[in-house]
């Protein structure tokens, strides 16, 4: 994919913590689809650190996270730079998606 720039990039990357309790009930997936362990947020910092070099100028990262992840979601983006970041509930109301768009102006981060 080296070199290829995308106008939306969407990802569901494995974000729950540690030891989370939730994860004693979901039997189904891998571990390592749902935790990258510690604070669940590694998979999500590597994400947005690299999208600049991924995304259009004016590009739009979108990010699913768990319901008590999006202000430090929010944080990330707005490190990196990304403008327009909004947090979106999921149907049960909880704040479940976060993104923000690469400004039109930005070099590749």
């Amino acid at each position: 994919m080296a070199g290829r720039r995308f106008a939306v990039a969407v990802a569901n990357p494995p974000y729950i913590r540690e030891g989370d309790s939730a994860l004693a009930t979901l039997h189904h997936e891998p571990l390592t689809a749902l935790t990258p362990g510690g604070d669940g947020l590694s998979a999500l910092r590597e994400i947005v650190a690299g999208a600049g070099s991924h995304l259009d100028p004016g590009g739009w990262l979108l990010l699913e996270h768990g319901f008590d992840q999006a202000g430090e979601v929010r944080a990330l983006l707005l490190h990196a730079g990304f403008e327009a970041v909004e947090t979106r509930p999921d149907l049960a109301g909880h704040p479940r998606a976060t993104g923000g768009r690469r400004p039109a102006a930005q070099a590749s981060r």
